[in-house]
C-alpha cells in the first residue's frame, strides 16, 4: 500500500504551532485577570441590550408549551441555542 503524503508537509506543525499561540494567549489572559473583565463586560452588554431577557422568556415559554410533560436540560438548550444564536446582537 502506497502512502500519500501530504500536500502541505508542514500542516501538522502549523496546527501545533497555532495551539501553542492560543494556549499561551488564553493563559496570559487568565493569569492577568483580563478574560474575567472581559467575561465581565460581555455579561454587561448582553444584560444592557436585554439579550438576556429574551432568552429567560424563551426558556419560560419553552417550558409552558411543554405543560405537565417532563422537560429535560438537554431538550431544554436544544430550543434555547439558536434562539440565542439569533438574537446576539
Amino acid at each position: 500500500m502506497v502512502q500519500l503524503s501530504s500536500p502541505w508537509p508542514h500542516e501538522g506543525q502549523q496546527q501545533r504551532q497555532q495551539q501553542q499561540i492560543e494556549s499561551a494567549i488564553r493563559h496570559k489572559l487568565e493569569t492577568s485577570g483580563e478574560i474575567d473583565r472581559i467575561h465581565h463586560r460581555l455579561h454587561a452588554n448582553l444584560t444592557e441590550c436585554g439579550w438576556r431577557n429574551i432568552l429567560q422568556e424563551s426558556a419560560k415559554e419553552a417550558i409552558r408549551r411543554k405543560g405537565l410533560q417532563p422537560i429535560t436540560l438537554d431538550s431544554l438548550v436544544a430550543e434555547l441555542v439558536p434562539v440565542g444564536r439569533a438574537t446576539i446582537p
